[in-house]
């Protein structure tokens, strides 16, 4: 949009003269002047002096590199790369065995155990074996029950009471192997983990590239809008000349007032270009200061660049359709959406993994006061272990796999249409920044002819104006034409600048800085 309102403002002031030819007070007859051959025109091209490079001027170069390192897009994507990283370090930790510790304490409400078996007594023997009827130990003549051993008998009241502890304290520690993932998962995730970083390593790249190359063109923009400041400048200068001859004429009688007044819009409307050129060259140099992080509200810059002189041409630009190809190849913008795509891909996968049952290994320590695992239940420090495989599956878990593949699946063709959305946009980009190349190398040598009739029409406007057989408004506007001329072809040297910078972006040739 700035280009096409520089081009715009350019054009302008280019044909703001365009009538004055014929409205101008032009007097056909020779003009007897005693004065003329003591007075010699020079001339000066005011653009080409306006565009000489300075020393410790701007360049392009400057404000590409000052960008980049101060564009909030770069560092955005930058942070991209620094999030896939992690994305990566996730990936590895999650599928490491997981190591857990537990420590607890409970307190238990007493429990109501009733061990009551009514009235009676417990019979026990001291030896094991049948029991038998038989002479008494102790006395002879009475008889006993006898055990295996000859031990008599013997029965007791039952006084059956357990103390259950109502304090538990535990220390556990858990390690936990996902066997399965190992097999159907891990692989996969991680190879797409790693092409998500590609993606976002491509996708910084291409940003910076793409600071870099809005920073030249930013750069081409400013520089035209000091040419066109100072061709303003000068159309007021030689239509308020034109304006004090025609006043001079109407008073000797040789103009209409007509003419004066037409010469006096034609001054008001320059010098309103001029409003306007002003206010585009400020309007761009505050773009570059943005662009460069600086936060300058008025900044002053001087051209350190040459860019009157045609630049030297890149090699290789001659065929359009290599250089779409290559686009296709070399575009960063789409070989990072082709690495994303591959990471949705091993996504995919990974994600199929929950198609099957899961297999983990596990193993347990556990050291409690009371311990669970020995009875009768003790307020005393006991440890404990286990290990062992277990197999699960889930059929809700095989389900929601199911629609998590369709879903990665949907996004995998969105993001291949949008590359090839893209790859299209990236065609018709090589194309016109093609044609564009090719239409300021046409006007380069077609400017080179009408800098050089302008030439020779204000020459030969000039050595009659010396010789008395020309008027000043026709040595004026024979200046005009020249400095419109050089305008132009120093316009055309710009264009062609911004359409190699354009063209080498568009193609992927450049690499970032």
């Amino acid at each position: 949009m700035l280009s096409s309102s520089l081009a715009t403002l350019a054009a302008s002031l280019i044909a703001i003269q365009a009538p004055a030819a014929a409205e101008g007070p032009v007097d056909d007859a020779p003009v007897e002047r005693a004065d003329v051959d003591e007075a010699p025109i020079e001339y000066e091209n005011p653009i080409a002096e306006a565009l000489a490079p300075v020393p410790g001027g701007l360049t392009a170069d400057e404000v590409a590199r000052k960008a980049v390192q101060s564009s909030p897009d770069v560092e955005i994507k930058a942070q991209e790369i620094a999030k896939a990283v992690a994305k990566i370090d996730q990936t590895i930790v999650s599928y490491t065995p997981t190591l857990s510790g537990k420590a607890g304490y409970t307190r238990l409400s007493p429990a109501a155990i009733d061990f009551d078996f009514g009235s009676g007594a417990s019979v026990g023997a001291l030896n094991e074996g049948l029991l038998t009827v038989g002479p008494c130990p102790q006395d002879p003549a009475s008889q006993c029950v006898l055990d295996g051993g000859g031990a008599p008998v013997g029965a007791q009241a039952v006084d059956f009471n357990i103390e259950i502890p109502l304090n538990s304290f535990t220390l556990q520690a858990q390690l936990s192997v996902p066997l399965s993932d190992y097999v159907v998962s891990l692989l996969p995730a991680y190879k797409g983990s790693k092409a998500q970083r590609r993606a976002a390593e491509l996708a910084h790249e291409a940003e910076r590239i793409k600071a870099e190359t809005d920073a030249r063109l930013a750069y081409y923009d400013w520089t035209r809008t000091v040419a066109t400041t100072v061709v303003a400048r000068e159309s007021v200068t030689r239509s308020q000349a034109r304006l004090e001859d025609a006043q001079a004429s109407y008073e000797a009688g040789a103009a209409s007032k007509v003419d004066v007044l037409r010469l006096d819009a034609q001054l008001a409307a320059a010098e309103a270009l001029v409003v306007d050129a002003e206010a585009a060259e400020r309007l761009t140099s505050q773009r570059l200061s943005t662009m460069m992080g600086d936060d300058d509200v008025d900044p002053r810059f001087a051209i350190g660049e040459d860019v009157v002189n045609p630049p030297a041409p890149p090699a290789g630009l001659d065929r359009l359709d290599r250089l779409i190809d290559e686009a296709h190849k070399n575009r960063r913008e789409l070989r990072s959406l082709y690495s994303t795509t591959d990471a949705l891909e091993y996504g995919i996968r990974s994600t199929r993994a929950g198609y099957y049952p899961r297999l983990d290994a596990f193993a347990e320590a556990t050291y409690a006061n009371p311990n669970q695992r020995f009875f009768p239940q003790q307020s005393v420090w006991n440890g404990s272990w286990s290990v062992g495989v277990q197999l699960t599956y889930t059929i809700n878990s095989a389900v929601m796999t199911r629609m998590r593949v369709r879903e990665y699946k949907a996004e995998k063709r969105i993001l291949e249409l949008t590359a090839e959305k893209l790859r299209r946009g990236v065609t018709l980009e090589v194309s016109q920044a093609y044609h564009d190349r090719r239409r300021a190398m046409t006007n380069l040598a077609l400017d080179a002819r009408r800098v050089e009739a302008a030439e020779e029409a204000y020459r030969v406007a000039t050595e009659r104006f010396r010789a008395g057989q020309a008027t000043t408004v026709e040595v004026i506007l024979a200046e005009l034409d020249l400095v419109n001329a050089q305008l132009q072809a120093i316009n055309t040297r710009i264009s062609l600048r911004a359409a190699n910078a354009r063209l080498l972006y568009s193609t992927g040739r450049l690499e970032p800085a």
